[in-house]
């Protein structure tokens, strides 16, 4: 369940690209309802950082981000999800392309949005809310 705090939502960030992870980052802090509390490259390395966070830096949603250069494969992805499912954080893949299979199977796995990468702050930032929204409910 998430934790809507009164910082707001908060937001971790899997994407392998430093730039549209920093992107990402501004583009989501300029709302007053998210609280990005960590950006990380890649899953491996948020997993290796975790034991040294504390608390706060738990997150209630993370931007998983997909179709970088490593091009890790599906099986590995969907562990991912399930592994963040487990931990009780909404999860909301970010893709760079469509693939429907990828979707399905992303979905199956637990995540609750799939989304495209060039989507606009405004629709990004709505549909965290709105996941948000449905599962304090």
């Amino acid at each position: 369940m998430l934790n809507w705090t009164m910082n707001g939502i908060r937001l971790l960030i899997i994407e392998e690209h430093v730039a549209v992870r920093d992107a990402l980052q501004v583009r989501l802090e300029s709302s007053s309802s998210l609280e990005v509390v960590a950006a990380y490259p890649s899953t491996a390395a948020w997993e290796a950082q975790r034991s040294l966070l504390t608390e706060a830096c738990e997150a209630d949603v993370v931007l998983l981000g997909l179709k970088g250069n490593m091009r890790r494969p599906i099986h590995a992805i969907v562990q991912d999800i399930k592994a963040f499912k487990q931990l009780g954080t909404a999860v909301i893949v970010l893709a760079s392309v469509a693939d429907e299979v990828e979707r399905e199977l992303a979905l199956q796995a637990g995540a609750e949005r799939y989304l495209l990468k060039d989507i606009n702050s405004i629709h990004l930032i709505a549909e965290i809310e709105s996941l948000a929204s449905a599962r304090i409910k």
